[in-house]
Order: structure tokens, then C-alpha cells, then sequence
């Protein structure tokens, strides 16, 4: 299965960055797109903070 080799390459590329969420928790977000045996993905990360919503630490 190539699933793991897709989320290798994903973790080489994507870029995060910094942001704040609507729910008010703040964390980062990123995207971008790997090639794995011909075939195209489009590859989406999220990272929130756990305890961040809304100012809280």
C-alpha cells in the first residue's frame, strides 16, 4: 500500500502556517500535493492546539 509513502512525501513539502480557527482556537494549517505512482493528491493539514480556544493556554 502506498498510503505511508504518501504521507512522507506530504510531511517533506507541506507548509504551515500560523493561524486562528473560527471556533477561536489557534494552531496552523497547510496544504499541498504529492505525486505517488502516476497518480495526483491533493494533501490538507490541520494542527490546532489543544486548550487554545479562545485565549485559553
Amino acid at each position: 500500500m502506498t498510503g505511508n509513502n504518501i504521507l512522507q512525501k506530504a510531511a517533506i513539502v507541506a507548509e504551515l502556517k500560523p493561524t486562528t480557527f473560527k471556533t477561536g482556537s489557534d494552531g496552523f494549517r497547510g496544504q499541498c500535493k504529492v505525486v505517488e505512482g502516476g497518480d495526483k493528491y491533493q494533501v490538507q493539514i490541520i494542527a490546532v492546539r489543544v486548550g487554545s480556544k479562545n485565549g485559553k493556554s
